[in-house]
């Protein structure tokens, strides 16, 4: 029995060869599964920074 753990909204901060940063909000288990994902995609990419969103971040965000 597979029992998949709970999903947390992250943002991840990334940076591709030219220099531009680009932002996007990722569902993932961990810090490690969400930066797996940009990283998957994008290959060349750096990663600056991941951040666990919380309740409070994403209420701030609709006001």
């Amino acid at each position: 029995m597979n029992i998949r753990q709970s999903e947390s909204e992250f943002s991840v901060e990334y940076q591709d060869p030219n220099g531009v940063l680009y932002y996007r909000n990722i569902k993932a288990t961990d810090f490690a599964e969400a930066k797996a994902y940009i990283l998957q995609r994008y290959p060349d990419v750096v990663i600056r920074a991941v951040t666990l969103l919380t309740d409070d971040d994403n209420a701030n965000d609709k006001n």
